[in-house]
C-alpha cells in the first residue's frame, strides 16, 4: 500500500522564486528504509521548475534531478505570419521557450508541439477539445502545459529533501502541493 509525505506550503498560493528548500522530513522510523516511488507536484509557473531530490542527510549530491516545464503565462514567442486552420507548421518570432511536447495556446485554441524549432514548429491543432482556427500575425503564443505532474525516484532512504529552484524573472511560481509517494 503506498503511503504519502505531503510538504504543505506556507499559504494555499505560496509564490516563491529563484531558489527554496524543505527541511528534512522523515518516511518512517529511522530504523527501516522505504522505498521513495514518486514525486508529485501541483504547481504554476511561467518558468521551467527544477526538482533536486536529495535523501538520508546528503544535501550536496541529489539522486533524482528534474525539470518541469513551465505551465502558465506567455513564451516569449508570438505569431510571425498569419495562419489558417489547416496549417501545422507555426512560423513564429525566435524562441527557444518552446520544446517537443507543450502544450501552448494560441487565442483559444490549445495545440501540442511535436517538432520545435528555432522559428517554425510542427504542431497539432484543435488540442483538448479545442477547434483548430485562424490566428493573425503577432498572436500571442501562452504554455497550456498540464499543472499536475509526477516523476519517479525509486530510492531507498530514511528521510528526504527537496529543493526548488526557478529562474531569477519576474514570473511567479506558485505550488499548490507537493508530495512523496512511498511504501
Amino acid at each position: 500500500m503506498a503511503k504519502f509525505r505531503q510538504m504543505n506550503p506556507t499559504s494555499s498560493t505560496e509564490s516563491r522564486s529563484v531558489t527554496r528548500t524543505t527541511g528534512w522530513f522523515p518516511m518512517t522510523d529511522l530504523g527501516t528504509n522505504v522505498l521513495i516511488r514518486r514525486m508529485n507536484i501541483r504547481y504554476l509557473s511561467g518558468d521551467d521548475l527544477t526538482l533536486d531530490i536529495y535523501v538520508d542527510g546528503d544535501s550536496d549530491s541529489a539522486v533524482r534531478s528534474i525539470t518541469f516545464r513551465a505551465n502558465s503565462g506567455v513564451t516569449g514567442a508570438t505569431l510571425s505570419d498569419s495562419i489558417d486552420a489547416s496549417v501545422t507548421t507555426l512560423p513564429t518570432s525566435s524562441t527557444d521557450k518552446l520544446r517537443d511536447g507543450d502544450w501552448i495556446k494560441v487565442g483559444s485554441e490549445i495545440m501540442k508541439v511535436i517538432t520545435y524549432g528555432s522559428t517554425s514548429h510542427t504542431v497539432q491543432r484543435g488540442m483538448r477539445g479545442t477547434t483548430a482556427a485562424s490566428h493573425s500575425s503577432s498572436a500571442v503564443i501562452s504554455y497550456a502545459n498540464y499543472p499536475n505532474d509526477s516523476i519517479r525516484i525509486s530510492k531507498r532512504a530514511k528521510y528526504a529533501q527537496v529543493k526548488v529552484t526557478a529562474s531569477s524573472s519576474t514570473n511567479n511560481v506558485e505550488i499548490n502541493k507537493m508530495e512523496i509517494e512511498y511504501a
